[in-house]
């Protein structure tokens, strides 16, 4: 499977962030429908702490900022409160945050402000933070090292061709001429090393130790004494973290210190520092560990997947075969675990961001409790309902080791009434995302998803996407525009008569060639056109929108298009039920009966509802049989009938009229009528409408066709043949007739229809 990027905001915003000490609160990003990525906080209760108001946002730093960017591409320092430290301005490459400054990178130059975000100056070829009072800027133009002052000055003459940052007053610096000297912060020489040594850092580790190299090992140095701490063991020694430097020995890893002491052996297979002052070691029996800097061990698994890369707010992480994710502690012991997930981020002491079933989610460690995860449908109204897929096309590996190919979001847009019409739109939206902007960015990178919208009678789909990487990456916002009620599939020039596009021309600015305005977007306003700029080393890929209005293009519009006319009628979803009833669909076998017997106001429901498939009682059938006869109501009620009942008239005027004889004695308004006793009373309405009841042998005969024709009480076997003569009864596939057996609702609105 392609592993998911976490969006761009952690290229532009590189935080030197303190873990321990980040805070609870982190970054969250949604999409919506209207295919927008924005950003806001959450706390580990999953409540919003800052609103999703942000285009880009990072992750606190121990020093309580974070970056976030807005529409306009511009970026910002805020507090924990949302207050503006550093108010929007020029995008930056990149926003670091040391323990008490704030760097904005350019591409040229860096831009730096006090925590509480005043501005300290702004330095061509400045690296890292003030260290010392002191600067390291390199010179774009000399490609030569020097030192600045806060004030912009040089702290002293000299420039040099290699340079570290200051640190206990002392730097590391390489001359024009290949001299190796460690300055003060005056400038003036506090040790010149020899010219058979290379420094394989520019830095000063600890009170005078740098690592050195001889083109295929590296030892350790003293400046002071001028002596080697040790000999030209290493392959490699890694700069000290803390004074701890990790070395590798052949084929062995160990730890030392600046004075070249092991604090642990060259043993491990593999060695890399987690951050914290712990270290991931693979063992030769395959174990991993987390161990500190004198080989303790923390934690220790023999089922390791991936992880073990960063301790973060004291937790890192490891992989498991079976798709799971251990989530454990600095001090040592597990702390938590997810199944089938997959590209951990720990954001909080507690809280982690996770791709699982191709969505991201925010998820709280500790209680397991989603806290966040972007939706995966969206109601455009009407009815209609877009749901997300994913679509991931892996393609090979970038020369960064990362990888490389297709991460898609599009809609599958379900609820209207023609399927056949559904299919095919569904279809032509697939086929557009799958096919990616072009022919030839089949074959870049592709990221991002889609947004959606009913407009009038029209549905809107567009892609939100950047197509390719790095410098050159370009914004995909192609849209589809689609009748609802016809399928039919609408471009921009089906709106105009032609020639259009001088008026168009005349509309847009005109800073950009016509030509460079692409994918214009419908809506019921008007026509959307966009000016997508690539992406370059010093900006992100972004958009400029210029909306038309259909009264700037009246001119030119043709107002009896079918595209027009569907964009300015509303989207009226065609009933998938009969006219009343909530829970008959057009699709019922009973559909049309139902219709009918509601139209004449035979039968009723009730809530919107009327109840196919529930038995029909028998005061319900006497209702339907008043209704269906229009019988005048009874001076008298019924006997054994409270006079307060909804059913007590129109029983009456049934028992009334005769059309209960036989039936009396055991009417119960709340039971179901047996089919035996409808067949009794639907016979009295024959008799007196004209019929006659068929004699005894007419009637020995007929029921000779059921095989329960015995349990037909012999009180109803004339009025259930009648019945069947009339073809208002019959029986059962299986033969049998089932006198005991009652009527839905939805046959007896059928048998209504029959009288």
């Amino acid at each position: 499977m392609l592993k998911k990027t976490i969006s761009a905001v952690f290229a532009v915003f590189i935080m030197l962030v303190g873990a321990a000490a980040a805070g609870s609160a982190f970054p969250v990003q949604r999409t919506d429908i209207d295919g927008v990525t924005r950003y806001g906080y959450l706390d580990e209760e999953g409540k919003t702490v800052l609103p999703f108001v942000y285009a880009k946002a990072g992750e606190f730093a121990k020093c309580g900022l974070a970056a976030v960017e807005d529409d306009q591409w511009q970026t910002a320092v805020i507090d924990r409160t949302g207050h503006l430290v550093v108010d929007y301005t020029e995008a930056p490459v990149s926003v670091e945050f040391s323990d008490d400054a704030i760097a904005y990178r350019y591409a040229d130059h860096s831009v730096y402000y006090t925590l509480d975000g005043q501005k300290i100056g702004s330095y061509a070829g400045a690296e890292d933070f003030f260290s010392d009072g002191l600067l390291l800027c390199k010179s774009p133009a000399s490609g030569l090292y020097s030192y600045l002052k806060a004030d912009g000055t040089a702290a002293f003459e000299g420039e040099y061709k290699d340079a570290g940052a200051f640190s206990n007053g002392r730097a590391l610096v390489c001359t024009t001429d290949g001299q190796y000297l460690a300055i003060d912060t005056e400038g003036n020489t506090l040790y010149t090393i020899g010219q058979d040594i290379t420094p394989s850092y520019m830095t000063i580790f600890g009170e005078d130790t740098i690592v050195l190299s001889n083109g295929t090992n590296q030892a350790l140095y003293s400046l002071s004494t001028g002596e080697y701490l040790t000999e030209f063991l290493y392959k490699t020694i890694s700069e000290f973290q803390d004074g701890v430097a990790m070395v590798r020995q052949v084929n062995r890893w160990g730890l030392i210190n600046t004075a070249g002491k092991y604090l642990t052996e060259p043993t491990y297979y593999y060695l890399s520092y987690m951050g914290e002052g712990l270290y991931a070691a693979r063992s030769e029996d395959g174990s991993v560990a987390a161990v500190d800097a004198n080989g303790n061990i923390t934690y220790r698994t023999t089922s390791y997947i991936g992880g073990f890369t960063e301790l973060r707010y004291g937790l890192s992480w490891h992989g498991t075969a079976d798709g799971s994710l251990i989530f454990f502690k600095k001090n040592g012991g597990y702390f938590a675990s997810l199944k089938n997930a997959e590209n951990p981020t720990l954001l909080s002491e507690n809280v982690v961001r996770v791709t699982k079933d191709n969505r991201l989610r925010y998820i709280n460690l500790s209680t397991g409790n989603t806290l966040f995860e972007q939706p995966v449908s969206f109601d455009l109204g009407g009815g209609i309902t877009a749901k997300t897929v994913h679509y991931e096309k892996f393609m090979g590996y970038q020369a960064d080791g990362t990888e490389h190919g297709w991460n898609v979001d599009f809609p599958e847009i379900s609820g209207l009434s023609d399927q056949k019409i559904q299919k095919t739109i569904n279809e032509t939206i697939r086929a557009f995302f799958l096919k990616g902007p072009s022919v030839t960015a089949e074959y870049e990178a592709l990221e991002g998803s889609y947004g959606a919208s009913i407009e009038g009678s029209v549905l809107v789909v567009w892609a939100n996407c950047i197509s390719g990487k790095g410098a050159g990456a370009s914004v995909w916002n192609n849209s589809l525009a689609f009748d609802l009620n016809t399928g039919e599939q609408y471009e921009i020039s089906d709106l105009f008569v032609s020639g259009y596009m001088d008026t168009v021309k005349s509309l847009l600015p005109d800073e950009h060639a016509i030509y460079l305005y692409s994918f214009p977007r419908m809506s019921k306003e008007g026509v959307t056109y966009y000016y997508n700029e690539y992406e370059s080393d010093t900006r992100r890929a972004y958009t400029e929108s210029y909306l038309l209005t259909f009264e700037q293009l009246d001119s030119v519009l043709d107002k009896d298009s079918p595209a027009y006319v569907a964009l300015q009628t509303s989207y009226v979803k065609p009933s998938t039920v009969i006219a009343g009833f909530a829970d008959v669909p057009t699709s019922h076998w009973a559909a049309s009966y139902i219709q009918t017997v509601a139209d004449r106001g035979i039968m009723h429901g009730a809530d919107d509802k009327f109840r196919p498939d529930e038995l029909i009682t028998q005061a319900e059938v006497c209702a339907t049989i008043a209704r269906s006869l229009s019988l005048s109501a009874s001076d008298q009620t019924m006997d054994g009938l409270a006079a307060d009942q909804w059913y007590t008239a129109e029983v009456s005027a049934v028992w009334a009229a005769g059309l209960l004889d036989g039936l009396t004695d055991a009417f119960q308004a709340d039971s179901a009528m047996s089919r035996a006793d409808a067949a009794q009373l639907f016979a009295n309405i024959l008799v007196q409408q004209g019929a006659s009841l068929p004699d005894e042998q007419t009637v020995a005969d007929k029921l000779t066709a059921f095989a329960d024709a015995a349990e037909i009480p012999a009180e109803r076997q004339a009025a259930v043949v009648l019945c069947m003569q009339k073809g208002l009864i019959d029986g059962y596939a299986d033969g049998n007739f089932r006198p005991a057996g009652s009527f839905t609702r939805a046959e007896f609105a059928k048998l209504l229809t029959m009288i």
